[in-house]
């Protein structure tokens, strides 16, 4: 069994925010420390001992537990397993916290990396704590092949939430090329593509999008995770979206609600409903559109999620030429942003709708779009676009020429990436 402790001292000193000098002060010299921390050497139980004393540390030295870190590994593997391919998360992350304590953890290296690596993927979960990515970072090299790819792809997703996706999109690519040839398990690497797929789709890359997924929902339909294949075909049916084939969308679309009606899970009918409504109303059906948006607003629960309907019948209406429709579905969207207070994204969307449909404020409907426009360019290439392409229009027929031509641009160019 390989020995942890150059990898816990140096976190929990990390973490404390404490120097190497002020750790090996009386103890050690400060290049004997930072052997110590980086496996470069086999410390004397007495320098150990001190070590663990200052940083308030109780670690077993030398005893040989190696009998117990398999069984505690699987146990561990076990939790995530569960939580990634059920997507029932709750309570798990403080379940494998539970094994910072434990001994067997702290002396095995193997083991601790095991730990930090899991409870680094949870912290990327909606709610999680980012902290343990971090910490995965300070002992960087230290990482075997395979968990050098998980934290690849762990610090990609937060590159991704932190908008630096030029950094995000080279590493993505990185990981694309040499997963193939790890020996990751297979349902973790169909997690992997999953995600990936995802931030591929996040970075407009569609087709990446598409080809990842696909490669994870063959793995999940094997072996019937059915929350996961709806997730799939959600994401393959949007990438379609996006490239305007629209028939292979709305396949998928359908394909998961018969997956979620099967299985009674009908908690995804308000997101499926609403991406077929979506598809319906690029192809000029109307009618259809909205019974399926006012389908989704019913279905759903969540506040932000009931808002996104709201928008889809907002613009249905508009589009109808309906402005009581839009006038009456701005109101009920305040009215929900009233129970939340992050919902600051719709703030934009409906001083828009406000200013053309209800107040017919012309010169307000052109500071709204700038606003939107300006807003939504640092995420969603989608809103940019419908905004600017708008705004361009507007300012046309104001006689606002030059202007418009630097948003008609702007529109532009957001669709030849699509394309």
């Amino acid at each position: 069994m390989e020995y942890n402790y150059g990898n816990l001292i140096k976190v929990e000193r990390m973490r404390k925010n404490m120097k190497q000098s002020v750790l090996a002060r009386g103890i050690c010299s400060i290049s004997y420390l930072s052997k110590i921390e980086n496996n470069q050497t086999s410390p004397s139980e007495e320098v150990l001992e001190l070590i663990f004393e200052r940083l308030e540390l109780d670690v077993p030295l030398y005893f040989d537990l190696s009998e117990q870190v398999q069984k505690i590994k699987t146990e561990i593997r076990d939790i995530l397993k569960e939580a990634i391919l059920s997507r029932r998360d709750q309570n798990k992350n403080e379940k494998v916290e539970k094994y910072i304590t434990n001994p067997v953890v702290k002396q095995s290296k193997d083991l601790y990396i095991t730990l930090m690596m899991t409870l680094a993927r949870f912290g990327v979960m909606p709610g999680g704590d980012l902290k343990y990515l971090t910490e995965i970072g300070w002992i960087e090299d230290q990482l075997d092949s395979e968990n050098r790819l998980r934290y690849i792809l762990l610090r990609c997703i937060s590159l991704f939430q932190t908008a630096d996706r030029e950094e995000a999109l080279n590493i993505l690519e990185t990981l694309n090329k040499e997963l193939p040839h790890s020996h990751i398990p297979d349902w973790e690497m169909a997690d992997m593509r999953y995600i990936m797929g995802g931030l591929y789709y996040k970075s407009t890359d569609y087709l990446q999008a598409i080809e990842n997924v696909r490669i994870a929902l063959v793995y999940f339909q094997e072996h019937f995770h059915v929350e996961r294949i709806i997730e799939c075909h959600l994401i393959i049916g949007l990438s379609f979206k996006r490239r305007k084939r629209y028939t292979d969308a709305l396949a998928h679309y359908e394909k998961a609600t018969k997956v979620a009606s099967a299985t009674d899970l009908k908690n995804y009918n308000g997101m499926l409903y609403n991406n077929m409504g979506d598809i319906y109303f690029l192809i000029g059906d109307q009618e259809r559109a909205l019974k399926y948006f006012l389908e989704s607003f019913e279905y759903k629960v969540d506040v932000k999620s009931k808002l996104y309907s709201v928008m889809s019948l907002i613009e249905v209406n508009a589009e109808r030429k309906n402005t009581e429709g839009v006038v009456e579905w701005l109101s009920k969207g305040y009215e929900l942003m009233a129970e939340r207070e992050d919902l600051q994204e719709f703030d934009f969307h409906f001083d828009i709708y406000v200013n053309g449909y209800r107040d017919f404020n012309q010169q307000g409907l052109l500071n709204s779009l700038k606003k939107a426009v300006q807003y939504f360019e640092a995420y969603d290439e989608f809103y940019t676009n419908k905004y600017a392409l708008w705004l361009a229009r507007e300012l046309r027929e104001n006689g606002k020429y030059k202007l418009a031509t630097e948003y008609f641009e702007k529109s532009i160019a957001i669709m030849s990436r699509w394309d």
